[in-house]
């Protein structure tokens, strides 16, 4: 019950799956969720598989993160193959691009579902194993948008500006119980997200926005969320890995 245990949701491609190599690579047995793409997460097993040694096991487990029933059938499957959790981290997500005008109700629900509630609905299931080990770390991938509107749309902004009082909250409430909670807001990352998908060109128009003679990589959030990894005495924060995009 005391083994190295993480969960990534959303962990079978991008900064989630760049994470889950991380933690892989130091040792932790690993589940990472995912929502349908069966192929993603084969090619994900494979890639993990590879870098894990020992007794290390691991778990690509389908279904809606941001459906509580199955969030807590996903987390007893873990209790039973793995042993309780000591690192979460919410990844899951969706980025729709739209303006104001052409956002249904449907659209606006659904964003805040998976990117928001998700996130609240991983951290209730863990929260009190973490607290039976007196430690954990809980890191929420939150996003530039949260801090400046960004590029995506409303809704996307305010299901991420909703993860940061999330997290706030809760490392007042868990600090005392050796709980870390803490966010990460990126921008820019070139081969994640819909940035992935976007022609050079039209990243071109990105590299104006950022300080640095590049843009972000799956690898900048990844180091970013080793240091947290490593850190008991950082709680409550959000670090920015957006190349001086934002700056408080």
């Amino acid at each position: 019950m005391d083994n190295l245990v993480a969960v990534v949701t959303g962990g079978t491609r991008g900064i989630g799956l760049g994470i889950a190599e991380k933690l892989v690579r130091r040792g932790y047995s690993l589940a990472v969720t995912y929502r349908e793409n069966d192929k993603l997460a084969d090619l994900a097993r494979q890639r993990l598989n590879r870098i894990k040694t020992g007794e290390q096991q691991f778990l690509a487990l389908r279904g809606d993160a941001g459906d509580a029933e199955v969030v807590a059938d996903h987390h007893a499957t873990i209790l039973r193959e793995l042993g309780r959790v000591r690192v979460l981290v919410n990844n899951a997500g969706m980025m729709q691009i739209k303006p104001f005008e052409e956002i249904s109700p449907r659209d606006w629900d659904e964003t805040i579902r998976m990117n928001l509630n998700s996130a609240f609905y991983w951290c209730r299931e863990v929260v009190p194993g973490m607290k039976e080990m007196h430690e954990g770390r809980i890191v929420n991938i939150s996003s530039l948008a949260a801090w400046g509107g960004g590029v995506i749309g409303p809704h996307y902004a305010a299901s991420k500006a909703g993860m940061m009082g999330l997290t706030r909250y809760a490392a007042k409430e868990l600090g005392p119980h050796g709980i870390t909670v803490n966010s990460i807001a990126p921008a820019f990352i070139v081969d994640a997200g819909v940035f992935a998908e976007w022609p050079e060109e039209r990243r071109a128009k990105l590299k104006e926005k950022v300080f640095v003679p590049r843009l972000g990589t799956v690898e900048d959030v990844a180091r970013t969320f080793e240091y947290l990894l490593d850190s008991p005495f950082v709680t409550g924060e959000t670090l920015d890995v957006n190349g001086g995009a934002f700056m408080i």
